[in-house]
């Protein structure tokens, strides 16, 4: 009787993935494409971004499995199974995020390198290869990945308008703009990158100024994050068995997704408005 509905099981998962079979490679492809872009951001010379998906569905394919062999009731199982199904996107984007932010402490420092450089008798692209070998990372690598783009054959504009648009950040978006007008208008570059770089800096000044005065509203959200951990240990201490019933039913795990919902939804809203803009 097990084999015969382990075979219809089969059979159906089948039949549903042959009718489905153009939306799964549509799907596939649509995956390929943000994990080729996502490795593009960390790395010049990323993996097959193919074989990434494939090692990706193979993982969710058992945590599926595994979910369904832990968690009381399918339905549950299927529902924390979706809801996982945005973490790797979440935490894709919360690195980027913070890569992004130490690129841009780095900016200053990289741009009166270039400046250097330039003064002493250097081009251009040299001086991008030679912040390509010499900066720190993260922003070695956007510098490598421009100085392979340059030896693949585009020009430098082209090589300054993809960082430009991959990066998105507003202060290397005025240090490439600033490039692109020297080479357009003509003028002393070196000189040009100078005040790009005084400018940044009095920037970060401002920034420190209004980080230090938001400095309370951040830690009021890492103890709204800590404090339902605390309680429940506290709730656990007390009564052990009613908060086991959180972790071996249903209806618990429901508990557990609503308190972490409504947790995100607080870190969230408290996030935007301790979070400085200059």
């Amino acid at each position: 009787m097990t084999l015969a509905i382990a075979a219809m099981v089969g059979l159906a998962v089948a039949l549903a993935a042959w009718g489905l079979r153009h939306w799964l490679q549509r799907r596939f492809q649509t995956d390929v494409a943000w994990i080729s872009s996502t490795l593009l951001r960390f790395t010049p010379h990323p993996p097959d971004a193919r074989a990434v998906a494939v090692a990706v569905y193979i993982v969710y394919a058992a945590l599926l499995l595994i979910l369904l062999a832990a968690v009381p009731g399918a339905l549950m199982a299927v529902g924390i199974w979706l809801v996982l199904l945005a973490v790797p996107r979440v935490l894709v984007e919360v690195a980027w995020q913070r890569r992004r932010a130490r690129i841009d402490q780095q900016l200053v420092t990289a741009i009166t390198m270039m400046a250097n450089s330039i003064r002493a008798g250097l081009t251009l692209v040299q001086a991008l290869q030679r912040l390509a070998e010499q900066t720190p990372e993260p922003i070695r690598t956007e510098f490598r990945i421009m100085a392979g783009h340059y030896a693949l054959g585009a020009d430098v504009e082209t090589t300054v308008r993809e960082a430009k648009r991959r990066l998105a950040l507003p202060n290397f978006n005025l240090f490439a703009s600033a490039l692109l007008l020297n080479r357009e208008m003509g003028g002393d570059v070196a000189d040009t990158l100078d005040r790009v770089s005084r400018s940044l800096e009095r920037l970060h000044q401002m920034r420190r100024t209004v980080e230090a005065h938001t400095a309370e509203g951040r830690t009021n959200i890492k103890v709204l994050l800590v404090a339902p951990v605390l309680m429940l240990a506290m709730i656990a201490a007390v009564d052990a068995p009613g908060v086991e019933m959180l972790f071996t039913t249903s209806q618990g795990y429901g508990v557990l997704l609503a308190a972490a919902v409504l947790a995100g939804a607080g870190v969230y809203f408290a996030a935007r408005i301790a979070r400085s803009e200059v």
